[in-house]
């Protein structure tokens, strides 16, 4: 044995270990500033996270270490594991270095539209789509960008915090969403990360983070959405995502947040559909129409409702339907009226929600005024007027993102006694089940709701007008945007992202309810929504009174608006918007036409509208504006983001070519404005052809 390299050794450990203690009795003495430090910031800049973790006490026991080199590490007692190898910092350094070489930028490529003459929003948006070619944002590399301001980024587990340093050391990212499920490891990288440091760097630079902090997988997606438009919906044109460090948490959430982030690009609105929508809803108040009202006359919670959507299931299930009919208030949503009507089922309540003259179209090409007449109408406050001719009552209620509540709200100062409908979109399947909700009925029972196919060429009931008297389709559905998911009785079904929305929307309105739900669609699966074949139903009790019933159900929840406080020529304001919009013009000729400076101008835009929204009684505003405003300004991005690689004139040639249409769009939503509640929709959607007999 040779002693004296042996005793070297020891030495060396006795040394090594000497170092590490004094390391950590140092790390010991700082971690305790570094928190109040923290903490300190916390409170200005985010008092909610300061106010939670002030007093916090850890479930899962850990403590801090550090070797020779005096980084932070994080030790968890119970399974004795360290997060982090023997160089936290180059470990997270390493890994920034790597996403910053390989992570790819995930692009919307908007492509043009068919659009109906008249109005301007998809118009002028496809004109700026045409200044791009799709393989321009195909293969776009993090690193490709390092010169410009990242609009979005998602971080899956903060850790103890250290990637984020080196993150912002080698690109600026506008908004960075950062998820970490547990709640202990965030509270340690209060001891060991420079917060303050950094959120005082994100100040001065203009730059956001938002924190998702013991994430709630029920509510997380609407969690995203709220925060996304809070920044502007239009930053998730261009995105990167990494995570951190594994946990079977960590990879749950970037499978969650992955499948479903869709969500966030999806249900914009638009300036015209908004104009549709304040001349509609306008009408309906003045012309007398009920309202829902938030006081409620609750005596249904012992009869059956049955929502029935227009999905292929339905087939399997109209005989049930059929024998029931008496026992339970029937509800039947949209284009599912035909296949009732062929099957000689007369509802209830009839509900529509699309804004269109094609939901009044579609109910004269069905051809049954005599069916319809005894049927209750239910709908929502910017539905087209003419469909209430159709029916002998109809009740409505407020859509609370739509820009007529806003004024309403603003001009009786919040004492609204009359209700929202929180969930109606994107198909009248959800209407019709947040009408059984906000009625009070306890027992839903969904039929064709499928939110989805198993066959691409069943995507309806056969008995309904998408079909001939043969039973042959009309249409072709189109699968190539689809995608499988879960469905109600095992297996998979094909959706596409406005089912994947439906759902959601669902899920909200159960999750709010005490309505017990049983899904009898051979469709997606809805959480909350018990799969129930329709074979296993024993539905008994003695008919209904349904006229009686739908006559108190009326005069207990419904009644005219009293609009002796309102007036609605000075409450729309045209001056102030046509001040609004030239001011926007100004800023867009002004504007330098480069990356970063035109991302300034459109969250500078994008933050007063939201200041209009949320300290103003002009709040109508920005849910006329802001829905366009995501479109062009995510098209906008994503046209620059396809010409990063381009010569600078040639980037600065499309910016100002996309720029002109913006203008022009302007130019144009101010004289539409003006007489907006005049402007109902009058044309006819060639596309309700195919319900046509034949």
């Amino acid at each position: 044995m040779d002693i004296e390299k042996t005793l070297g050794s020891v030495e060396q450990e006795l040394r090594r270990l000497t170092s590490q203690h004094e390391q950590e009795v140092a790390m010991h003495a700082v971690l305790p500033q570094r928190f109040a430090m923290n903490m300190a910031t916390f409170e200005r800049l985010m008092p909610d996270i300061h106010d939670y973790f002030k007093d916090y006490q850890p479930s899962r026991p850990f403590r801090f270490f550090c070797n020779e080199n005096g980084e932070p590490n994080l030790l968890w007692l119970d399974e004795q594991v360290a997060l982090y190898g023997q160089n936290p910092y180059g470990d997270a350094r390493d890994q920034v270095r790597d996403v910053i070489d390989n992570a790819e930028l995930n692009c919307i490529d908007f492509i043009a539209q068919w659009f109906i003459d008249g109005q301007i929003h998809i118009k002028y948006n496809n004109d700026i789509s045409n200044l791009k070619n799709k393989s321009d944002l195909e293969g776009l590399r993090l690193s490709d960008a390092l010169d410009c301001e990242i609009p979005l980024a998602l971080m899956y587990g903060v850790g103890l915090g250290y990637q984020l340093g080196y993150l912002y050391e080698q690109c600026r990212v506008k908004h960075l969403f950062a998820f970490e499920p547990d709640v202990d490891m965030f509270y340690a990288s209060l001891f060991c990360f420079d917060w303050h440091a950094l959120l005082t760097y994100m100040e001065q630079e203009s730059l956001s983070l938002h924190l998702f902090i013991g994430v709630d997988e029920q509510t997380l997606v609407s969690d995203m959405m709220e925060a996304l438009h809070r920044k502007g919906a239009f930053w998730s044109a261009s995105y990167f995502s990494f995570f951190h460090y594994h946990s079977e948490k960590i990879h749950r959430l970037i499978e969650k947040v992955e499948h479903e982030f869709y969500l966030l690009k999806t249900g914009w609105g638009f300036f015209d559909d908004n104009i549709y929508a304040l001349a509609h809803s306008h009408h309906n108040l003045t012309s007398g129409t009920p309202f829902l009202l938030k006081k409620r006359a609750n005596h249904y919670s012992d009869t059956p409702v049955f929502v029935v959507g227009n999905g292929p299931s339905l087939d399997g299930t109209i005989e049930f339907i059929r024998q029931h009919q008496h026992q339970a208030v029937i509800i039947a949503c949209g284009t599912a009226v035909s296949a009732l009507y062929k099957a000689d089922i007369k509802p209830d309540i009839y509900v529509a929600v699309e804004r269109t003259k094609s939901s009044a179209d579609f109910l004269e090409i069905l051809n049954a005024h005599d069916f319809l007449k005894d049927v209750t109408f239910l709908s929502v406050d910017v539905i087209h007027p003419e469909c209430q001719r159709f029916f002998r009552q109809t009740g409505l209620a407020l859509k609370p993102n739509e820009p007529m509540y806003s004024m309403l709200f603003d001009a009786c100062h919040g004492e609204l006694v009359h209700d929202l409908i929180e969930y109606p979109n994107p198909f009248v399947g959800n209407t019709g089940l947040n009408y059984a909700a906000l009625l009070g009925f306890k027992r839903a029972y969904l039929f064709g709701i499928d939110n989805g196919f198993r066959d691409a060429h069943k995507h309806h009931s056969s008995l309904s007008l998408y079909y001939n008297d043969k039973k042959e389709t009309k249409m072709v559905n189109e699968t190539h945007d689809t995608f499988p998911a879960r469905a109600n009785f095992g297996g998979e079904v094909r959706i596409n992202h406005l089912f994947g929305l439906s759902i959601h929307n669902m899920e909200c309105v159960l999750r709010k309810s005490e309505m017990v739900c049983f899904n009898c669609s051979d469709g997606a699966y809805i959480d909350g929504a018990r799969p129930t074949p329709v074979d296993t139903i024993t539905l008994t009790g003695p008919a209904i009174d349904k006229s009686q019933l739908m006559q108190n159900l009326m005069k207990d929840n419904f009644a005219p608006f009293d609009l002796s406080r309102i007036d609605f020529d000075a409450a729309l304001d045209s001056r102030f918007f046509s001040e609004m919009i030239e001011k926007c013009r100004a800023d867009w000729r002004d504007v330098e036409p480069e990356y970063n400076a035109v991302l300034t101008v459109m969250q500078r835009h994008h933050d007063y509208l939201l200041y209009l929204l949320m300290s103003t009684n002009k709040r109508h505003f920005y849910r006329v504006l802001i829905g366009s405003i995501n479109y062009f300004y995510a098209n906008i991005i994503s046209v620059m983001m396809a010409h990063l690689k381009a010569p600078a004139d040639v980037l600065a040639d499309k910016i100002k070519a996309a720029l002109s249409i913006l203008d022009a769009f302007f130019e144009d939503a101010q004289v539409i404005y003006a007489d907006a509640f005049e402007r109902h929709d009058a044309t006819y959607f060639s596309g309700l052809d195919v319900f046509k007999h034949a």
